[in-house]
């Protein structure tokens, strides 16, 4: 997906900070941006991502002996 570069303005209102947070990441060079002769800053927005969605597994026993238990327990969440 190919984005439109946008002013920092319209940045800022799409990334939900205030115009100066916008400004001071540019000034901070964060921002893939550059500026117009008129003194209009032009932000080019990366590319958008699919995010793979990603899950923690978790599992415990009550105590070291019973660790074959822990095994067999994260083997069945990650199936």
């Amino acid at each position: 997906m190919v984005s439109l570069p946008m002013r920092l303005s319209a940045y800022a209102r799409k990334m939900g900070v205030n115009y100066k947070t916008a400004y001071r990441w540019w000034k901070a060079g964060k921002l893939d941006a550059y500026q117009l002769d008129t003194g209009t800053i032009i932000v080019r927005e990366p590319e958008q991502r699919q995010e793979v969605p990603s899950v923690a597994l978790y599992a415990r026993v009550s105590s070291a002996d019973q660790k074959e238990d822990l095994e067999r327990q994260m083997q069945r969440l990650k199936d």
